[in-house]
Formats: structure tokens, C-alpha cells, sequence
């Protein structure tokens, strides 16, 4: 199962772009099983609660769809949940509170993901290259208990901890995806049951194909691999910025990024090569 993390389209003012976001989900229909709006390449950390829930307006989607909540406090991130709620959001995907990380007890995390289920599914979101601070596996096996909370993307490409979650979370009563392009198929190995991924936007097919080779097969074709490697690996030191150039490139409305960051990425030049070859074996949304 492929899920694109999407990218939120802002125009050169700054302001969040409705239409574009769905001109792009239009676009990926028949590429993905699902999609994630406002999560970290949806660059939700840099929207006020009135913007989120303004984008979510008039959402329309026909496959799954998890929103993104995480917040540095309970209630802010409850009020993302109502909106999310309202938006139909199939599952709320929340990152715990980052800034203060050192007073996230046990205790702390029960209470600040067990206040979301009362606005949904609750998946939970590991992602220390931007919050910088782990979440702790054992607390992860305890939130899993709870009936609403049924799923987790962990970004950290940390195999030892999708290892962790088969050993000690019951099958069939948590779902674990991944957020790492670059170790899909060893997440999948260790029994990851889906991605939802950043450098989806671009090229979903391609790591559609190199999840089911992994699942089905038990291994990936050499020559895949590598490509899927290096448009992922590209992605992570690109970004939003990158993405969104790509999409502009190949025509699609994704805009641009919210300031202060640049519009033009520095790994374009970098970039082109790559983009050419996937695009002529025909990869590139």
C-alpha cells in the first residue's frame, strides 16, 4: 500500500492553495491506495489552525485518507482533530508534542494520543529527523492496546524497531507503515504493511512495484532498487522544495513553498538526470 505524504500547493503569496491540492490528488487517483495531507511535507508545522482547516475545506477523495494533527499541546491538537474529523479523515496521523520532550512521561503520552480518539482512528507518527526526539518502543506496544488507536508510520529507518513492533504488537491489531523510501524493502521484510512516503508525489508506481516485488517475491529487482534509491535519496536532501519544483516541471499545480524558504531547490541541476530517466522508462507522474 503506497500513500503519498502530499505536498501543500501555497501560490507566490503564501496563501494555501485549495484547488491545487486537489488538482493534485486528481492527478495520483489511479497511482496511489491512499493520501496524507498536512503532514511534514505538507509543511502543516508552518500553518495556523484557521489555514488547515480552510485547505481541508472541500476536500474530495475517494481512497483513504489520513490527516495530520500533531501539535506541541493537547488542545491544539485536538482542534486539528475536530477539523480533520469534519474533512473526513479515515485516520488522524499525530506526532507527539517535540519541543518540551523531556517531560513526555508514559503518562504524557497516554493522555495526549488517548484525547484524539474521541475525534477518530488515531495512527501514531515517529519522526526524529524533524521532532529530534524518539518515541519510546515500549510506549508504542502499550498506545496499541487501545481500540482507536490502530496504526503507526514510523519514519526513522530504524529496522530494530519494525522488528520490535512484529515481536510485541499482536497481528492484526496495529498496523505499522513506513515513512522511509530509501529502506522500503527491508521495512517491508520486517512487516511493514504499507508507506506513506514523501517522494510519492513524483514517482508512486515505481515504489508500488518495488513494495509488491518485496512482499510477493521476497526480494527486488538490483536495477529498480537502485533507481527507487536514488530518487528517495534525493528526496530526503531536496524536500518539499524539490518536490514542488518537480511537479511544476512536469505541469502539475503543486506551488510553491512557504517562505522563508526558497522556491528554486539547489539540488535541481542535480536532480534533471535523474528526473529524464525516470520519466523515459516512464516512472514520473
Amino acid at each position: 500500500m503506497i500513500v503519498p505524504a502530499l505536498v501543500t500547493p501555497f501560490d507566490k503569496s503564501g496563501r494555501p492553495d485549495g484547488g491545487a491540492l486537489q488538482e493534485l490528488i486528481d492527478r495520483l487517483e489511479g497511482s496511489v491506495d491512499g493520501y496524507l495531507v498536512l503532514g511534514s511535507t505538507g509543511e502543516a508545522v508552518l500553518m495556523a489552525p484557521a489555514e488547515r482547516q480552510e485547505l481541508l475545506r472541500g476536500l474530495r477523495v475517494k481512497k483513504p485518507l489520513w490527516i495530520g494533527v500533531g501539535d506541541e499541546s493537547t488542545s491544539l491538537a485536538a482542534r486539528h482533530a475536530a477539523a480533520a474529523q469534519q474533512a473526513g479523515a479515515d485516520y488522524l496521523l499525530a506526532m507527539p508534542p517535540r519541543f518540551y520532550d523531556k517531560a513526555m512521561s508514559p503518562g504524557a503520552f497516554e493522555r495526549y494520543f488517548t484525547a484524539l480518539t474521541e475525534y477518530g482512528e488515531v495512527w501514531l507518527y515517529h519522526v526524529p529527523v524533524f521532532t529530534k526526539a524518539q518515541f519510546p518502543v515500549e510506549v508504542v506496544a502499550q498506545l496499541a492496546r487501545h481500540p482507536k488507536i490502530t496504526g503507526m508510520k514510523d519514519s526513522s529507518a530504524q529496522m530494530a524497531r519494525f522488528e520490535y513492533y512484529r515481536s510485541n504488537i499482536p497481528a492484526g491489531e496495529f498496523t505499522v507503515f513506513t515513512g522511509s523510501a530509501t529502506t522500503l524493502p527491508a521495512a517491508v521484510a520486517s512487516g511493514a504493511k504499507g508507506a506513506i512516503m514523501a517522494v510519492a508525489n513524483l514517482t508512486p508506481r515505481l515504489f508500488a512495484r518495488i513494495f509488491e516485488q518485496q512482499r510477493d517475491e521476497g526480494r527486488v529487482d538490483s536495477r529498480l532498487a537502485a533507481l527507487a534509491f536514488d530518487i528517495a535519496d534525493l528526496v530526503v536532501k531536496g524536500g518539499s522544495v524539490l518536490i514542488k519544483q518537480t511537479l511544476r516541471h512536469l505541469g502539475v499545480p503543486a506551488g510553491y513553498p512557504r517562505s522563508p524558504f526558497p522556491q528554486q531547490s539547489p539540488y535541481w541541476d542535480e536532480a534533471k538526470e535523474l528526473l529524464d530517466r525516470l520519466a523515459e522508462e516512464g516512472w514520473l507522474l
